[in-house]
């Protein structure tokens, strides 16, 4: 309706430009009827429009619908499918992979029966051995039982047992140690078998027998206290004294040197120094020497070499008493060399200053130290012995 209104008035500017200005007025009156009358008659035509439109509409309502809900179930059923379609596109590969799966695990199982079945005549033939080493060692079971009660007959005929020959060998390595001790004086190896027979204790691990291991650990710290004599060593020192002893200076040696020296110094002499000489060589004439033992008569020259000899001889009978341990002899021999070393040598030189000092020190050594009694534990094993040979003796059943 709206454009009919707009196409009226557009055609109102043509009229007046074709109409002459005399006759306007009375065209415009008519013009004006005119376009009411079309206006009217355009309304009615667009109310019958509407109306016609109306029951169109009204007519055309059911028809849609059903258009569009056979649209959308067409729709749906196509989206229905292609949903389908992609389903099996993806279900494809998954069905294969199951499969695949399937074969594995049909395979897989077949081999495992297999292997269970290998694993079960294993564990048959494995049974079977073990039954059969059973039987074995059931054999050898009463083989061995009956083995051990001939030996336990014949140990109880006999008297004896195991831990009776290990307590005898201990008793024998005691008396060895005490022997040794006692005979040879010889502290290591008696050391060396207390341990021995120590050991020998812990292995038998009898709690009667700890009082035996307190008493050997008693002897073995009594016998690591005592000193140690280097008899070797000893004896090797004595023999080099003896070596050196011919080059150590005499006493009348020493006095021919002082006289040709003085005679030497007297040809050398100034005329100045003449009278202090003199005065010296008087002086010389006299001499005084103190003696607390008895003067004994010097070598002659020629005799100077049994002097020297028996000086060694000295030293050998020292060394030998050493090697015998034989404390007196020793003492005594170094005495006498001592005392040939200040009576027949020079007592200033160094070298018989040395001798004498060594000779000295020696004399103080004990080649003999006090022995600790180590019967202890000797008498206590022998004492556990005799109260187990009394028990066994009182326990034995005599054979019918």
């Amino acid at each position: 309706m709206k454009k009919a209104e707009k196409n009226v008035p557009e055609n109102k500017p043509e009229n007046k430009q074709e109409l002459p200005s005399d006759d306007l007025t009375k065209k415009n009156v008519t013009t004006n009827e005119a376009d009411k009358t079309a206006l009217t008659a355009a309304k009615e035509k667009n109310k019958s429009k509407t109306s016609a439109a109306k029951t169109i509409t009204t007519k055309k309502t059911p028809q849609y619908i059903a258009f569009s809900i056979l649209f959308l179930i067409a729709l749906s059923a196509t989206g229905l499918a292609a949903y389908d379609f992609w389903l099996l596109r993806e279900q494809i590969p998954v069905n294969t992979q199951l499969a695949n799966t399937q074969h594995e695990l049909s395979n897989n199982q077949r081999g495992f029966a297999t292997r269970i079945n290998q694993l079960e005549q294993q564990l048959q033939t494995t049974k079977n051995q073990l039954s059969a080493e059973v039987e074995a060692r059931k054999t050898e079971q009463s083989e061995h039982q009956a083995v051990n009660a001939a030996l336990q007959s014949i140990t109880e005929k006999l008297g004896r047992n195991t831990i009776a020959w290990r307590m005898a060998e201990v008793e024998y390595l005691l008396t060895v140690a005490n022997h040794r001790l006692a005979l040879a004086q010889d502290q290591q190896t008696a050391i060396t078998v207390f341990e021995t027979a120590d050991s020998r204790l812990e292995a038998i691990a009898d709690p009667s027998l700890l009082k035996v291991r307190k008493e050997i650990a008693n002897e073995l710290t009594a016998l690591r206290a005592m000193p140690k004599v280097d008899i070797p060593g000893l004896a090797l020192q004595i023999g080099s004294l003896a070596e050196t002893v011919e080059q150590l200076p005499l006493m009348d040696k020493k006095r021919l040197a002082v006289a040709s020296e003085k005679r030497e110094s007297a040809s050398s002499v100034a005329w100045q120094e003449i009278p202090g000489v003199m005065w010296s060589d008087i002086k010389s004439l006299v001499q005084v020497r103190r003696h607390q033992q008895p003067t004994e008569p010097l070598l002659p020259p020629q005799q100077a070499w049994f002097l020297y000899q028996n000086l060694q001889l000295k030293l050998e009978q020292a060394r030998l008493a050493v090697l015998k341990q034989k404390t007196a002899v020793f003492v005594q021999s170094l005495e006498e060399a001592s005392q040939w070393l200040s009576s027949y040598f020079e007592a200033e030189s160094t070298a018989v200053v040395n001798m004498q000092k060594t000779v000295e020190n020696l004399r103080t050594i004990e080649l003999q130290p006090t022995i600790p009694d180590v019967s202890g534990s000797l008498r206590e094993l022998r004492a556990v012995m005799n109260e187990r040979s009394t028990m066994n003796t009182s326990l034995r059943v005599t054979p019918q």
